[in-house]
This record gives C-alpha cells, sequence and structure tokens, in this order.
C-alpha cells in the first residue's frame, strides 16, 4: 500500500495532484488514470504504479477536460468528476455527482463522454426524476450525495450509483437503516446513449465506531464506487465519515461487497420508491477495512475517504486483484492512499 498527505505528491503540469475520486486502469498506456474532483479546473490524472508489499506512485500526466462542438457551454461549470471508465479505445465516460452551486443553480447529474485527449462529445442525461430543483427540495438528486460512482460492464454498458436516496425515495442512511437508492444503467444505440434499467440497492446503516460519535456533514454511509465483475455482477464500495475527538482527524469506515442484480425489479419506471418494497439487487460482504486496522500502518488508523476501485494486475500467486484509491479533498487532515488487495 501507499499513503501519503494531502499535497505530498509531485505536481504535474502546475496543478496540484490529489483530490482522486475515482480510479480505472488502461490497458492501452499500462497506467492507471483518476479523476480529480476540483471543479475549478477538472482533470485525469495519469499515475505509474510501482507494486509490492510498498507501492510506488508517480504521476506522470494529466488531461484537462475540454468542450467538443454542439455541447452545452455549462457542462463544465462546476464539474464535479466522481466516477471514471474508460474504453478500449482509449476515450472515457466520467460522472457529474449533481449539486446545487453557490449561486443557487441546480448542477445536474449526468454522464460526460470524452475522447482520449480529454474533449466532451456527449452530455448522457437520466430521466426526469434525478433533476436537482434548489426550489424544491422534496424530490430529485441530494445536494452533492448524487452519481458517486461509475463502471462499464463487459458488453459495453455504463453504471452508476447514487451515494444516497433520490429525495423522493427515502431518508438517507442513519444508525439503524441505510438507505434505499437506485443502481443506474446507460446503454450505447443509434441514437446516442440513453438511460436503461434501474436497480434498488439498500445500503448498509451508518455503522458505530466507539469514540466517533457523530457522522460528519454528510457523511451517513454510502455508496462511493462500482466495478463490473460481469454484465450483472458488481464490486460496491460503502463508506461513511465519522467525527471523534475535537481536532483528530475524521474515521472513515469502509466495506466492499460483492452486488448481483440479477433478479432484482427494474425501477426505471418509478418516479419514486416511497411505501414500495421492490425487490432489491443482493449484496455479500466481501471486505471490512475497519477489521484490518491493527495490519494497517499508522497513517491508515482512521482508515481513508475511499472513493476509487480498478482492477489491478494478477497478483503474486496469480490471483485476481483490485486497487483502491481514496479522496484527500487537498484537505492537510486527510491522506491519499493506495491500497492493492487480492480477491479470493
Amino acid at each position: 500500500m501507499f499513503v501519503a498527505p494531502a499535497n505530498a505528491l509531485p505536481s504535474v503540469d502546475g496543478l496540484a495532484v490529489g483530490s482522486l475520486s475515482a480510479l480505472a486502469f488502461d490497458p492501452a498506456s499500462g497506467r492507471w488514470a483518476s479523476a480529480s474532483d476540483e471543479i475549478q479546473r477538472p482533470r485525469l490524472v495519469w499515475f505509474d504504479l510501482t507494486l509490492g508489499p510498498a507501492i510506488g506512485v508517480m504521476p506522470q500526466s494529466v488531461t484537462r477536460i475540454t468542450l467538443g462542438p454542439d455541447v452545452p457551454a455549462d457542462t463544465l461549470t462546476a464539474l464535479d468528476m466522481e466516477g471514471l471508465a474508460i474504453f478500449p479505445d482509449g476515450s472515457f465516460a466520467v460522472s457529474h455527482e449533481g449539486h446545487i452551486d453557490r449561486a443557487g443553480i441546480g448542477r445536474q447529474p449526468r454522464i460526460l463522454r470524452a475522447t482520449r485527449d480529454g474533449t466532451v462529445t456527449a452530455v448522457v442525461r437520466p430521466r426526469d426524476h434525478f433533476t436537482i430543483d434548489p426550489a424544491d427540495r422534496t424530490r430529485g438528486v441530494r445536494h452533492n450525495l448524487g452519481f458517486e460512482s461509475l463502471t462499464r460492464t463487459p458488453v459495453g454498458r455504463l453504471v452508476t450509483g447514487l451515494e444516497q436516496p433520490l429525495a423522493q425515495d427515502g431518508p438517507v442512511s442513519g444508525a439503524a437503516q441505510g438507505g434505499l437508492v437506485r443502481l443506474v444503467e446507460f446503454i450505447d444505440g443509434p441514437q446516442g446513449w440513453r438511460p436503461g434499467r434501474e436497480w434498488p440497492y439498500r445500503l448498509d446503516a451508518t455503522p458505530h465506531v466507539a469514540g466517533y460519535d457523530r457522522p460528519c456533514e454528510d457523511g451517513e454511509n454510502g455508496l462511493s464506487e462500482m466495478l463490473a465483475l460481469s454484465d450483472t455482477t458488481f464490486l460496491a464500495v460503502e463508506r461513511a465519515c465519522l467525527v471523534g475527538p475535537p481536532g483528530s482527524p475524521a474515521f472513515n469506515p469502509v466495506r466492499l461487497y460483492e452486488v448481483s442484480v440479477a433478479g432484482a425489479d427494474d425501477v426505471s419506471g418509478l418516479a419514486s420508491m416511497a411505501g414500495m418494497s421492490p425487490v432489491a439487487a443482493r449484496k455479500r460482504l466481501v471486505l471490512d477495512l475497519t477489521e484490518w486496522r491493527s495490519r494497517l500502518p499508522a497513517s491508515l488508523a482512521t482508515l481513508s475517504n475511499i472513493e476509487g476501485l480498478s482492477f489491478g494486475p494478477p497478483g503474486p500467486n496469480g490471483e485476481r486483484t483490485v486497487m483502491l484509491v481514496s479522496d484527500d479533498n487537498f484537505r492537510a487532515s486527510q491522506t491519499t492512499a493506495f491500497i492493492w488487495i487480492a480477491l479470493r
């Protein structure tokens, strides 16, 4: 693994390296790319990773996100990139989470398709029930709690998931029960990309950790990343943020689940799931990082804000592996961590 405090990695092209909110491996270049969610200068950061018991991390280049022809002029305004998927030809897609900006304008959740050089070629929007209305907070994506994840399935579809439920679908996660979020599929076709199925997914309740008595702002347990294992099976990262003693760093419980949407209900036709009991995606706990605390370095004693998940190369014994990365938000109290894990 690799752990560094915020702003410790060398800058690239005059831009700080950090706030890494997604991770994807590019077979064509043999490098990893991460979406940096600094909204003033949205970009991908490309890394060379030297793998072993200690991971060497060297930022190599950045890809700035720019507008292509016929793309709405406000597409990059306050762009909050949270998910990343790379296609075989080197083009990529990123998810914009959705939030209300400082001017009170709703920046709608969406998926952007871009060329390898970062030029946005298409904006893919979800159905109307995801729309943010700053004047009506009872419907749509909650502020900054939308499309936090993105992955590409083997057949080429994109799947994202909400960090917390739509406002009309029910409450966010709490100490007693996790929220009911939607996993959302996008399909490419003759007329371009369009939304497909939507599956319910039940989050865990926000964990209790001794000494950390309340969640951070918007820190309830939520879905932070997904990675497609097949067209119907995914790995999903759930993480929370808990506040402890004054002056101490936050604690980030992190769990990794295997999720299957086979047999789950398609709720794309429902504007609201309130009062309903749809069949949700099945999930199985794969890893609880809290149980690894004794095996982690002191710099990860309170874990980290894991927001990226990618396949890794075969492990030392040929195992299938994944790589996790954390978002330091350019805050001195947080870290950038890369954790390489072998899957059974």
